[in-house]
């Protein structure tokens, strides 16, 4: 389904008063990711709405007339509004008085005036840039590599008594027998621009995001489970008394029994962070060592200190979720993100802008939709292929 027939779908339902929340939200966000030659094809009542939005005039839901009145306009309208020049005006809802740009999906209203002498000039379409996709590459023991996307769905690789299996687009490990036999050990790694999902052996489930990778054996023989990760994942542990889980990431080790919890551990991070959703983890760096209970973060440092601190986990797995979600973010702690997730280089002119953003919007949309809402916040970007400045 195309955008344009998702945003008629979406309005649709809004007419007939069964729009969710979450649904109108997502209109708002891909009327904002169009083109101004793709808003321009949009019916007229759908034009108005965004008029009415902009002047607080709104139809309520509740109001059948007005449902009834605007879906008979779109329903019998097959015009194409004359093209114009226009430009977006954006009132946002202040979250809190120390945030100087807020980008909140309940929050955003839209107004679209005629000012022909205002342009965009872009040295390339930035809604030609997609979201990342679901894709990984499997090193295997021997160091065949083998590309996991859609296209390898069913596919099967041997290796000695281990089958992955790789079943509706994600990784799974499989024993056939002699679980005593010395376990080979393989890779999934992920790019920028993509995330995978795979199963473990013992059937622990593990989210790669972007530009990240997992070390793993394809069979747990021994007294106790251990991986290597680089990047982030969200883990949930198969439950396993007898063999405790360990992760291994950047000098840290978290050691687990089964639970479920995110580990965020790029280069390019000041800190290490273990966020615990459920269960209970143990965190050992530099000789130092730290319970987690659920609702708590794990910090550690270049230098090793380790900190504990109750968390918004709702923020660590947001990622996993499908969003991007921030709470008084720093704007290279965005641009991070979305560089990874659309594979982008990230460079500053001049000064870094001073703004914290709070809010939340789908990792979905085309790049477009996300530099839109930045630029409510007094961020202005240009875009030269796969490198984003970020101007002054």
């Amino acid at each position: 389904m195309d955008t344009r027939q998702r945003i008629n779908n979406l309005f649709e339902k809004y007419l007939n008063g069964t729009c969710t929340q979450t649904e109108w939200e997502e209109l708002l966000i891909l009327i904002d990711g169009l083109t101004r030659e793709e808003f321009e094809l949009l019916n007229t009542p759908l034009q108005q709405l965004w008029h009415q939005a902009g002047t607080g005039e709104l139809p309520s839901r509740s109001k059948t007339a007005d449902r009834e009145r605007i879906y008979t306009n779109i329903v019998n309208s097959d015009q194409v509004p004359e093209a114009t020049v226009r430009s977006i005006k954006w009132r946002t809802w202040a979250a809190a008085a120390v945030l100087t740009g807020v980008f909140i999906t309940v929050g955003i209203y839209y107004k679209y005036n005629l000012k022909p002498q205002q342009t965009i000039v872009k040295s390339i379409a930035p809604e030609k840039i997609k979201p990342g996709i679901n894709k990984a590459i499997l090193t295997l023991a021997n160091g065949k590599q083998v590309v996991l996307d859609s296209a390898a769905n069913g596919a099967r690789y041997q290796q000695g008594k281990a089958i992955a299996l790789n079943q509706n687009g994600a990784l799974s490990y499989n024993i056939t027998s002699d679980e005593k036999a010395a376990p080979g050990y393989n890779d999934v790694t992920t790019a920028r621009a993509n995330e995978y999902q795979l199963t473990l052996a013992d059937g622990t489930k593990v989210w790669l995001n972007a530009s990240s990778s997992l070390h793993f054996p394809t069979a747990f023989n021994t007294s106790s489970r251990t991986v290597e990760l680089k990047g982030e994942a969200y883990f949930e542990v198969a439950k396993d008394k007898t063999k405790p889980f360990h992760v291994m990431v950047n000098g840290a080790e978290v050691v687990v029994l089964g639970t479920h919890f995110n580990i965020n551990a790029y280069d390019d991070e000041s800190e290490l962070k273990t966020s615990l959703l459920a269960g209970s983890v143990k965190i050992n760096s530099h000789n130092k060592s730290s319970l987690l209970k659920p609702g708590q973060e794990a910090n550690v440092t270049r230098n090793g200190e380790l900190n504990i601190a109750d968390a918004n986990v709702e923020l660590a797995v947001a990622w996993k979720n499908g969003f991007f979600q921030f709470d008084k973010a720093s704007l290279p702690a965005i641009m991070r993100q979305i560089g990874r997730w659309y594979d982008l280089d990230i460079v500053y002119s001049g000064k870094i802008p001073d703004r914290l953003f709070k809010g939340k919007i789908q990792r979905s949309l085309p790049l477009s939709g996300i530099l839109n809402i930045l630029k409510k916040g007094n961020v202005n970007f240009k875009l030269n292929s796969h490198t984003l400045t970020v101007l002054e």
